[in-house]
């Protein structure tokens, strides 16, 4: 996907309004993308315009290698809207049925994949209940259910874990892992960083419309700063002897602190031999692990995105 645009007129005066703008990214085969983003971000926006629901200002996107506007590209995709509506009448077993034949599904082997879908989402037990008794998780995992249900081959799922209790978000972690080992290529949508950090191979953090960084989860998953507490450097000349980065940090923290922030095992093991050196006393180092959620907060910090008219 290629800087995707999409605006929108609202109000009484029909004011243009910016959804998304310059959004890009690539989803290799089999791989998990997260798109991670607080509510009003672009999220959905994003999604209905790779699927075409919503058209795109401008911009280009294939799936699979096919134009999203060209109707084959989505017989091997699987969706499932951050708020799915369903028919309230129909059981759950009924829904999956009536979403089979739009699917084409063969009559004599859909039984056995309608049971497979509900029991791979645990809905087997609530199959013949309408759905007009349901929660709101379970809603959620009907829903999932008939997203599996013609066994796509890409998934796109817009906040899959919303309104599901603690144990349902697990269930859906395991589901959505077991389905990348089987080759599905898959982007979901959250505004939780946790659940994307353990499904994700990649996420891209959307901010007011416009996509602010992407990241492999490879570059944050193993690395570490170090807090390095020291004791009384003594005198002047000792505080000196550190290295330039160290005294750097304690001259703006103007003596609020005596501890300084190596940003890798390199600058730990210059600092550490320096302060053995000088016998200047350590007491303490701590491990800091840099995260996704640290990532997702400093790209949320940063100035506002600037609004072109």
């Amino acid at each position: 996907m290629m800087d995707l645009r999409k605006s929108f007129r609202t109000g009484f005066l029909k004011k243009r309004v910016r959804g998304i703008e310059g959004v890009s990214f690539t989803v290799p085969r089999g791989t998990v993308f997260g798109l991670l983003g607080h509510n009003g971000a672009g999220k959905t926006t994003t999604m209905n315009c790779i699927l075409d629901l919503v058209h795109p200002d401008g911009g280009e996107v294939r799936i699979m290698g096919v134009d999203h506007r060209r109707c084959e590209s989505r017989t091997r995709v699987g969706y499932l809207p951050e708020r799915p509506y369903f028919f309230e009448h129909l059981s759950g077993r009924e829904l999956l049925n009536f979403y089979a034949d739009l699917l084409g599904l063969d009559r004599h082997l859909r039984p056995a994949r309608i049971d497979e879908v509900l029991a791979r989402t645990g809905m087997t037990a609530f199959a013949n209940r309408r759905l007009r008794k349901f929660s709101k998780g379970m809603l959620q995992r009907i829903g999932l259910a008939q997203t599996l249900l013609g066994d796509p081959d890409v998934l796109i799922m817009d906040e899959p874990m919303s309104g599901l209790d603690p144990m349902g978000r697990r269930d859906v972690r395991e589901l959505l892992l077991e389905l990348k080992g089987q080759g599905k290529t898959i982007i979901l949508s959250s505004h939780i960083v946790p659940d994307v950090e353990q499904i994700a191979d990649s996420v891209g953090i959307i901010r007011e419309g416009r996509m602010v960084a992407t990241h492999s989860v490879d570059e944050f998953s193993d690395g570490c700063s170090y807090e390095v507490h020291l004791g009384s450097l003594g005198h002047e000349a000792a505080g000196q002897t550190l290295p330039p980065w160290a005294r750097a940090q304690l001259a703006a923290a103007a003596g609020h602190r005596q501890s300084v922030t190596a940003d890798d095992v390199a600058q730990l093991q210059e600092l550490l031999a320096v302060c053995h050196h000088e016998h200047i006393p350590v007491q303490s180092v701590d491990t800091r692990r840099t995260g996704l959620e640290d990532i997702f907060m400093a790209a949320h910090d940063q100035a506002p995105v600037e609004v072109q008219k």
